[in-house]
Parts: structure tokens; sequence; C-alpha cells
């Protein structure tokens, strides 16, 4: 059933057209995610389609009523039953509440209202992981369709159907989830590198062939002076009518290669060299050591007794809930408290969503050079790779919106002097593509790393080691973020079937007892021992599967 149709719709601010869209259909069911740099105008498109913000050409169509889970910074007030409220963790809506609460509750305001159609603009802001995962399971429930912008690609994969780009003006539809759209543009890339370098081998022919020819027709010499004046007419007349036809045949090729349809040639960012030299003279050493160290703030005690070690050039994910104290841990690291050994010669880069770091008076150029021992010419790759290329490096940095503050102070910490890099939730407030040219640049980059993340696709691609302040007691996992899962899960798993033997074992015993009573009447022994049998087999089970 069609919930939403929307023709030649565009949208401009002053002379800029933010975008143009000739046909956009939502069905029933649909699950469709809307991605694209910031700035892009993924938000606009969904305010238009929401019927909120009035295109400025076109036609929209909707076929039903629509809730709308909006970005945080959006207030509005919030109407949610008791039971919504305490299914998402928000006891009240009174008194003060953090980011995530109010996210929760932005959820928790929409979903309840089970609209055919539901628009969500950027829903896992401010969500920890167990948050983020209970909204995919809810998304995935949902009863109408989702448009949906979000920056997390996980929860993209795991529910969109179909993909909108807005990019240069324009939304493009792709069929899949995030994976399969991008899987889709790296063909459609491969594509335009064969179309211009088909271009660029015919152009080339083409002007060899004019070149060829018109040599030619030039190197057609006229009749020798010992030819008679009657055979020197006949030579030169066969002359020019064979140098005619050269040089018509150069026009004709002149005027192919003139037709020829031109072809640009694709965009492509060079890769960001480190300088590798002094991390791999202590590759394979302790860069951090921390001994029974007791993780708090002020009197909130998160962990204690936590011990580990972070070699040189491991990266290293710390997850958690929310307020489980990965972000106080980076602190005291970088704080080198009592408990906590840097090696000798090893320097620290820091990156926190304060941005202290950054001089609001200077370019972004000139911040990033400042205290770094690379070239110019590196930094500028880098930016240009983080979405500022050519003269946007100079730019100050008081103009710049949050989400550019961030990759200017994450570019700071890259090219600082630093062996090991601290980040508190890098990807926070990045769009999609500066999320993928970070995960590039975390993974050239020679030294160790310690990241706190709710960004599933972060830990798997960069992780070798992962800290998890999700358990009783914190210990690190010398494996990637899959491997944690799945040891996580055969954990659970061994407890879980752990748990059921000694139930069986119990209740075996139960069993073993009423039958030895001697008084015990014949029907009801006849049916002990058909429960014994039926627990000894089912423990007997449990222990081969347990093995």
């Amino acid at each position: 059933m069609l919930l939403l149709e929307a023709r030649h719709i565009e949208k401009s601010y002053g002379d800029r057209v933010i975008f143009r869209a000739e046909k956009l259909e939502v069905m029933d069911g649909d699950r469709i995610g809307i991605v694209g740099p910031n700035g892009a105008g993924k938000t606009t498109l969904l305010k238009i389609l929401a019927g909120e913000l009035p295109a400025d050409q076109g036609q929209l169509s909707s076929y039903g009523a629509t809730a709308f889970i909006r970005q945080l910074e959006q207030e509005e007030g919030y109407e949610t039953t008791a039971k919504e409220r305490q299914k998402w963790g928000v006891a009240n809506v009174h008194g003060a509440m953090s980011g995530g609460e109010h996210v929760r509750l932005k959820i928790a305001t929409a979903l309840e209202q089970e609209a055919p159609l539901l628009f969500a603009d950027e829903p896992t802001s401010h969500l920890d992981l167990p948050g983020i995962r209970q909204l995919e399971e809810s998304l995935h429930a949902y009863p109408g369709a989702v448009l949906l912008i979000s920056h997390d690609r996980e929860l993209l994969d795991a529910i969109c159907t179909r993909i909108w780009e807005v990019e240069n003006g324009s939304v493009t539809e792709y069929k899949g989830n995030y994976t399969e759209y991008r899987s889709q543009k790296e063909q459609k890339r491969e594509r335009e590198w064969a179309e211009y370098d088909a271009y660029q081998k015919e152009r080339h022919r083409l002007t060899q062939a004019i070149v060829d020819k018109k040599q030619h027709a030039r190197g057609m010499k006229d009749a020798p002076k010992r030819m008679g004046s009657s055979e020197a007419k006949l030579h030169k007349m066969k002359a020019q009518g064979k140098r005619g036809k050269v040089e018509r045949a150069a026009k004709t090729l002149e005027s192919r290669l003139a037709q020829l349809e031109e072809k640009e040639k694709p965009k492509e960012l060079a890769r960001v060299q480190f300088d590798l030299h002094q991390e791999s003279e202590h590759r394979g050493r302790t860069a951090i050591q921390c001994t029974d160290i007791t993780v708090h703030a002020g009197a909130r005690t998160f962990v204690r007794n936590l011990s580990f070690r972070v070699q040189r050039g491991q990266r290293v994910a710390l997850i958690g809930a929310n307020g489980s104290g990965k972000s106080t841990l980076l602190s005291m690291i970088a704080q080198k408290v009592e408990g906590i050994t840097i090696s000798p010669g090893i320097r620290l880069g820091y990156f926190h969503q304060s941005q202290a770091t950054l001089d609001p008076e200077k370019t972004i150029l000139e911040n990033v050079k400042k205290d770094s021992r690379y070239p110019e010419a590196t930094i500028r790759t880098a930016l240009a790779r983080l979405l500022f290329p050519g003269d946007a490096v100079h730019k100050t940095v008081s103009d710049l919106s949050g989400g550019e503050r961030v990759k200017v102070a994450l570019a700071k910490v890259f090219f600082g002097d630093y062996h090991v890099l601290l980040l508190d939730e890098p990807t926070n407030f990045l769009d999609i593509p500066t999320q993928e040219e970070l995960e590039l640049l975390l993974a050239d980059f020679p030294g160790a790393i310690l990241f706190a993340t709710h960004d599933r696709k972060l830990m798997s691609g960069l992780a070798d080691a992962v800290l998890s302040f999700d358990e009783l007691q914190p210990s690190l996992f010398p494996g990637t973020y899959p491997e944690f899962l799945e040891a996580k899960h055969k954990k659970k798993t061994r407890d879980s079937s752990a748990e059921q033997r000694l139930l069986l074992e119990t209740k075996l015993t139960d069993v073993v007892g009423r039958l030895s009573v001697p008084t015990l009447p014949a029907a009801d022994k006849e049916k002990l021992e058909i429960e014994y049998k039926e627990t000894l087999a089912a423990l007997q089970r449990c222990r081969r599967h347990g093995e």
C-alpha cells in the first residue's frame, strides 16, 4: 500500500539548490535509510516529506498519520504512558534528564503512536549500545514504514531495505541495506573508471591519428623538376586529390574528437603516510600498564582492582553502557594517575568531545600544524580525507559547525607527536563519509589506540582487543570485537548449560530421595521411576552438550 509519494520536489536556500528529487515513494513496510554528507539536506528532505517544511517546487501526497523521532536539539513536549517509559528506562519526564534519557523518551513517544509512517532523524545520538540494540529491535518490529536518517551503519544494515542518498544536489535510490548500497556505489565507481580509461584511450588514439594524417598530408611532395609540364600537371592533380582525401580524413577525425563524450576523472583521495620509523623501534613493548586501579569520578566508583596492559601498536576498544566509566578511564590514563604506568618515551594524544585543544581564532590548518612534526602536504592530505579540501583548510575554527570542529580536533591529535591515541567517542557527530575516512586514518596510524565507542562498525573494523565495562570485573579480551561477541555467547551458553545441569542434578537427587521411601505406594513409585529415567536422560544430554 502506498503511504507517501513525492514528484519533482526541489529545495533551495538562496542561490544554492539543496536537492532535486524526481520521484520518491514509500510503501507500507518499507525501511528506508537516508544517507549523505552533513549539510547535504537529509533533515530538510525528511521535514519536507513529513509535511513540516514546504518544498519550493513539486507535489507531495501523504496517505496516513505520521510520527517523528526528532534530533535531540529539536525540543518538544512528551506525552506517553508509564508502560512505554518503563520499557525505555525513563522513570519520569520531570527534573533533569541526561541526553540519553531525552532520546529514549522521544523514541518511546513516537513508537507508542504506531502511525503508518515513522520518521526518525538521528535516533541513535546519545544512546549507548544496549539502547541502540533496543531501538534496532523496535524498528524491526514496527508495524508501519520507517524513514530513517542515521550515521550508524550497523543499524542501517540491520533494518533497511532501501537507501536514499542525498548528495551533490540530487536524491538517488539504491536497493538493499547500507552494505549493499556501498557495494553498488563501488561498482558504479569501477564503471566510471573503466569509462574514463576508455575515453582517455580513444581521445589519445584520435589525437594521434589526426597528427599522423596532417603530417602525411604535409609530406606529399609536388612534382619533381625533371618532369615535363603536362606530366607535372597530372602529378600535381593526383597529389592534390590524395592530399585532399587525407585532409578530409583528418577533419573527420577532428569532428569525431569534438563529438567524443567527455568523461571526468573520478575523484580519488590520496592516502596519508604516517612516519613509521620511530614507532617500529618500540613495537612489541608495553605502552601502558594499569595495575589494580579504581576507576572513579568524585564519590562514584565504576570499577575496582582493574589491571591490564596495552602493547605498542595495539588497538583497544573500550565498550559499555553510558556512565560505566569508559571516558573516566581515558581521562585517568591521560592524567597518569597512581597505578597507571606509561613507558618511558611514550607520548599520549588525547581526544575528547570538549575540543579544548583548538584555538577558535586560528584556521583549521594552523591548529593542526601547531606542535606537529609532519609536513604541511601530509596534513592537507589528511584534512582532504576528512572533507576539508583545498582552500577549506583556511577557514577559521570559530566559523565551523560542531561536527567540523570534531574533525579538526581529531586531525590535531593524529598529527601531534604522539605514540598512543586516547579517543573518546571519536565518531560522534560525524557523518558516514567522514566516519569511513576516519577508519582509514586510524587503520594507518602506527601506534597504539584506546578508543571508547558505541560504533559497532568501528569496533569490528579496528579493534584487536576489547575491554568491556559491562562485565562485573572487566578484563582485557585479546581478540577482535566479533571474536569477543562469539566468546561472550559461548560463555553465556556454558553458564546456561551449567545452570540447567545443576537444576537437573537437584531434581534427580530429589526423585531418588522420594523413591527411597519404604511406604511409597506402587502407583507413585511407577510415576517417580518414569520421572527418574526422563531426568537422568536429560542430564546426560546436558552433560554431553557441555563437553
